[in-house]
């Protein structure tokens, strides 16, 4: 793990506790699949094969064929990406306390990735929760809702925005072990973040 010394507070060093972009999406994509059978099979356990079946065949039988049904499904992820940054940094300026001014919003062409950065240290907690609310809200809801009501398309959409937030899930793993209370920097560039150290509390930091 990358550690350097702060060059805006001299007394803290950094962490770094990110990853490329690139890389993010790759195992976005690694869990994609298997995240679409488990929601598949606990939908088709509650309410019957033959019902699952139906409805995803319905997907191809919509007006104006698969095409169209591609068209819809493209539209919905394109509106829920917005708001899927748009929970970042909302929550992100509620649980920090941060000014909207803080929050950048921007696109990465090179991996065609949409983002939101924080420009704010913030309480490890308060990131915690900025990062895992867009998973949470426009994935796990309307997955569980789905899946509880019978309606095969929040299912589908549900486990398609979980997949989404990948990234997002992968960097809270990432930082498990990360004191609530440390302060932590979202990074620029990647996705993930600094943790700020203070040099006092760290052996290792003093020695580097």
């Amino acid at each position: 793990m990358e550690q350097v010394e702060s060059s805006e507070n001299p007394f803290y060093v950094k962490k770094d506790y990110s990853m490329s972009m690139a890389k993010a999406n790759l195992y976005t994509l690694l869990i994609m699949l298997p995240i679409m059978i488990v929601l598949g099979a606990v939908y088709a356990a509650l309410w019957g094969f033959e019902k699952t079946a139906e409805e995803f065949t319905s997907l191809l039988d919509a007006p104006g064929g698969l095409l169209a049904s591609y068209g819809v499904l493209i539209g919905i992820l394109i509106v829920g990406t917005v708001i899927h940054e748009l929970i970042h940094g909302i929550t992100w300026v509620l649980a920090g306390r941060k000014p909207w001014s803080a929050i950048k919003f921007g696109f990465q062409w090179r991996t065609f990735t949409p983002y939101t950065h924080l420009q704010e240290p913030l309480k490890a907690g308060a990131y915690r929760i900025g990062t895992w609310m867009p998973g949470f809200i426009t994935g796990f809801l309307p997955a569980f809702y789905g899946i509880l009501y019978g309606n095969f398309w929040l299912v589908l959409l549900g486990g398609l925005f979980i997949c989404a937030a990948g990234g997002d899930l992968l960097i809270l793993w990432s930082l498990r072990g990360v004191n609530k209370d440390a302060l932590v920097e979202d990074h620029p560039s990647r996705a993930g973040c600094y943790v700020l150290q203070p040099i006092a509390d760290d052996s290792d930091a003093v020695k580097a």
